[in-house]
């Protein structure tokens, strides 16, 4: 069996860094990917797919230097955990799908002299 999910996509903000309860220092990157076809009149139509991304441990100190509107390649597994919402006093359960990282290259130029590495191979 075999959980790898691979994304060329654009930030859609800048890294948020987070702590756990137990001190350990993560990224939430949100990437948006795009895909475009013809439809039947023959006009291209265009879908943009929204993933929310989990960078842990070493390849965090990466993930925070990244930039909205930056592009990036990345690979990890896909996760997906219940969670609760509550509307008008009603309770809602669903399923939300999260991608955990094990690699970030930064695909775009940044401005900055000081280009730290790309998070490759970190965990």
């Amino acid at each position: 069996m075999f959980n790898k999910v691979i994304l060329i996509g654009r930030l859609g903000q800048n890294a948020e860094a987070k702590t756990t309860q137990n001190n350990k220092e993560y990224v939430v990157l949100n990437i948006a990917t795009q895909e475009s076809w013809k439809n039947d009149k023959g006009d291209y139509e265009n879908r943009t797919e929204w993933h929310r991304v989990y960078a842990w441990s070493n390849l965090s100190k990466f993930a925070k230097t990244l930039h909205k509107g930056q592009l990036v390649t990345l690979e990890g597994t896909l996760r997906y955990r219940e969670v609760e919402d509550e509307v008008n006093g009603t309770t809602f359960k669903h399923r939300i799908a999260e991608v955990h990282a094990t690699s970030v290259k930064r695909l775009s130029k940044i401005e900055a002299a000081d280009d730290p590495s790309d998070g490759a191979g970190d965990e």
